[in-house]
């Protein structure tokens, strides 16, 4: 039988639930995920990398919270319908991606700041959005929980895989207008089905209308907020004489490439990947004619210093990781080495160079001696087996999300302790590595992972001392490393030279040379006295082995403790929790304090006036399902967080890798999910061995993961199994708990703990992070693995109570 708004024919899976209904959840999710993940492109080039953490944290916040409100939301529109939620989410999408770009785009400068805490705020409703309206499909048949979350997952699952060629395609602007259309075709599915009345032609045109008319306008460029100095580029197109111009602007899954020309630079070219990372693209033929720039890029510049002494023999070979625009590429060419490798992560920064081969004499194209690699730089180093004369990397200052997630910030795995290592395993013994950094802090964490790396090769620090150099010009320390010990001789000889050509400006050291220090009395205290030292001091002490490397480190007043490939926070400075984890942290802690109150409460119903914590009086054995919920939210964020970070060194690109590994994981999952739909009985032993399974598989996995992949004849291939075998099992809890709260009448709040297990999925994601900056991300794993035990010990106590 079918009603008078019925518009075809229902089709039902094995399982009883309408296809169109499973269609259209797995539509919306794609969209959501989708919408995520464009949202941390477009951020991460509005804003400071640390601002996608906390946008994307508050807009995850939104979802759970959507799941929450539902039912309140009814209350106040009783007529509303998941339908009309999914139009809802489509035009709150739509509407403010626009406000995003407008404010963000056209604002001045005196409004940057209230712009930039707007924006922090406004993705929260459209996820509050997608939050009400996925958790309306399980509402609706809490009982089907199993298929529900299977296709809403899967739908996920295709969105990440789709995400990076969609945006290697299509400007991010546009994607999340794409994104629109996709939410308004879930909803015309449904309708075609179920219902189809005025109200829902007039608003799925609207939505039409806006996705469409969104894809048309959207700027295929956008710049960061103007005042934002964190972003290079707008240094050079508003502060420091404003007339810079960018020639030309691509998208990709990296993010916004804009190259960028000054009349202040003549002959050059700039490369910002995401308003920040500039990189220069000389003009070759101009820098032959211009004797000063030509000079900058040798003469005064540390990174060419070490040429100056090198023999022949010892620059027959050059690796260069993180080429950019080709300066580094330019110094070793002009330096005399034979042969260049260039190995280069992102694929649109090498195609500008070879594009514009004309302008910097086909630096990537014309040059037989050059060979550039597009791939990760420590993944080339663990696949080759080639040994160079000299290693070279010119340490970037960025401030983007390199991850399609937005959670693995900016750090790599170039400058940890192992990857010194690498780069040790991978010179000629009369090899060198030369690093450019940006400062004293940059300086003194290499060293501090330099000297480390040296002692787990039985070298002590006083001895590792002797294998290195440090020189300084314009801010810029420049830290040369050698294979074997420098000799007394050729320590005099560079100390002679660095005088000589200026490089003594700031922090530098030679090994063997004595410390000249001098008495000061400043002009206007003659009563007190300050010390000259020419070398750094405390180099010179870790030398002479009067100082250790412990002592160095804690005495410091920044964070430099060398970092590993378990936390490669490189460029995290600060001795307490960098922003803005200090500010997430008491949301965590306002979470914790929420949770003890509803659990502990054992008023009866109607002598509680809070009404939010009123059904935990009614319901006692809702409280257990709460904590089931909860703990697998967390546990789920955090194992996924910790499995990216370990397996993203072994596939390299930071941005694939994200993508397959999201992929494999949500599929796995959704998987899991639906042949969770076949267990009709004792849900409970099924929860806890799947619950088991995943604690046993986080464990094999801390202990064996380097093992299996390291001789792996497909690492993606093994990498996504992996991900997708845990997945498997972390897709049985979830649907099963739903349908056990369905069996025991509390299918009414099937919604709030959909909504509860989205905010422990944020508070999950925080808390990986803050233990793995404080610990490390083999600590996160283990913990997430038991939070999944720990869920199903609580089933065998609700069996109990129940």
């Amino acid at each position: 039988m079918t009603d008078k708004h019925n518009m075809g024919k229902r089709w039902y899976n094995a399982t009883g639930t309408p296809i169109h209904m499973l269609c259209s959840l797995a539509l919306v999710s794609f969209g959501m995920i989708l919408y995520e993940i464009v949202l941390t492109r477009i951020f991460s080039v509005i804003l400071s990398y640390h601002y996608v953490f906390a946008i994307l944290s508050l807009a995850m916040l939104g979802l759970g919270m959507g799941g929450l409100l539902l039912k309140k939301g009814r209350q106040i529109w009783p007529s509303i319908s998941t339908n009309k939620l999914i139009l809802s989410t489509a035009l709150a999408a739509g509407i403010i991606t626009a406000l995003i770009l407008y404010f963000t785009q056209a604002a001045s400068p005196s409004w940057s700041t209230p712009i930039t805490y707007t924006v922090l705020f406004l993705p929260v409703l459209p996820f509050l959005f997608f939050g009400m309206t996925i958790a309306s499909f399980f509402q609706q048949a809490p009982g089907q929980s199993s298929v529900l979350y299977g296709f809403d997952i899967v739908g996920g699952a295709l969105a990440a895989l789709a995400a990076v060629p969609l945006l290697n395609t299509v400007p991010a602007p546009q994607v999340a207008f794409i994104v629109v259309l996709v939410v308004v075709f879930a909803s015309m599915i449904l309708a075609a089905v179920e219902y189809f009345n005025m109200k829902i032609a007039i608003f799925s045109l609207i939505g039409l209308l806006l996705g469409a008319g969104g894809i048309w306008l959207a700027p295929p460029r956008i710049l960061p907020i103007k005042n934002d100095l964190n972003k290079d580029i707008n240094r050079i197109l508003y502060k420091d004489s404003g007339d810079g111009r960018i020639v030309e602007t691509r998208w990709s899954a990296f993010g916004q490439t804009d190259l960028v020309e000054s009349d202040l630079l003549p002959g050059e070219k700039i490369i910002y990947i995401d308003g920040a990372a500039g990189t220069s693209m000389y003009g070759y033929q101009s820098l032959l004619n211009d004797s000063t720039k030509l000079r900058d890029l040798t003469t005064n510049f540390g990174q060419y210093f070490p040429f100056y002494f090198l023999q022949k023999n010892q620059k027959d070979s050059a690796l260069v990781i993180g080429p950019g625009g080709g300066r580094d590429v330019l110094v070793a060419l002009f330096g005399g080495v034979s042969f260049i490798t260039a190995v280069e992560v992102n694929p649109e920064l090498v195609q500008i160079v070879k594009d514009y081969e004309t302008f910097n004499g086909g630096l990537y194209t014309r040059l037989p001696n050059v060979n550039v690699i597009v791939e990760e730089g420590r993944s080339y180093l663990r696949n080759t087996s080639s040994r160079y004369d000299l290693i070279m990397l010119a340490l970037p200052v960025t401030k983007s999300s390199r991850s399609i997630n937005g959670y693995a910030l900016t750090e790599n795995y170039l400058f940890t302790v192992e990857a010194f290592g690498d780069y040790l395993r991978r010179l000629t013994p009369e090899g060198r590595i030369i690093f450019v950094t940006h400062g004293k802090a940059e300086l003194y964490r290499l060293l501090a992972l330099t000297l480390t790396a040296f002692e787990e090769r039985g070298i002590p620090v006083d001895q590792a001392m002797n294998h290195l150099y440090t020189i300084a010009r314009h801010g810029m320390p420049t830290l040369i490393i050698q294979k074997n010990p420098f000799s007394p001789e050729e320590m005099k000889t560079r100390h002679a030279a660095l005088h000589e050509l200026g490089f003594d400006d700031g922090d530098y050291f030679l090994p063997f040379q004595e410390q000249v220090s001098r008495s000061l009395a400043p002009s206007h205290d003659t009563s007190s006295t300050l010390t000259w030292n020419m070398f750094d001091q405390a180099m010179v002490e870790l030398s002479k082995g009067t100082l250790t490397l412990d002592e160095l480190v804690n005495t410091a007043s920044l964070n430099i403790e060398p970092v590993r490939d378990d936390n490669p926070f490189f460029y995290n400075f600060d001795k307490e929790l960098p922003s803005p984890f200090r500010q997430l942290y008491g949301l965590l802690v306002l979470g914790v304090v929420i949770v003890v109150l509803l659990v502990s409460v054992k008023k009866r119903p109607e002598q509680v006036k809070t009404g939010f914590i009123r059904p935990y009086a009614r319901h006692p054995k809702l409280k257990w399902f709460l904590l089931v919920f909860l703990l697998l939210g967390m546990g789920f964020m955090m194992l996924e967080i910790a499995l990216f970070q370990k397996l993203t060194l072994y596939l390299g690109n930071p941005v694939s890798a994200t993508s397959v590994l999201l992929f494999s994981l949500l599929l796995g999952v959704g998987v899991g999910s639906l042949s969770s739909a076949w267990i009709s009985r004792r849900l409970p032993a099924a929860v806890v061995l799947s619950t088991v399974a995943v604690f046993v598989l986080s464990l094999a996995y801390n202990y064996l993961l380097d093992d299996l992949l390291a001789s792996a004849a497909s690492v993606p291939l093994l990498a996504g199994l992996l991900t997708g075998f845990i997945g498997f099992a972390m897709g049985f809890p979830f649907p099963l708990a739903l349908r056990m709260m369905n069996k025991h009448g509390l299918g009414e709040f099937t919604a709030a703990m959909w909504g509860a297990n989205g905010l422990a999925s944020v508070a999950g994601a925080i808390t990986a992070m803050i233990i793995g900056i404080e610990w490390g991300f083999t600590e996160v794993l283990f913990i997430g693995g038991v939070l999944y035990l720990i869920t199903g010990l609580l089933f065998t106590a609700i069996r109990r109570q129940i």
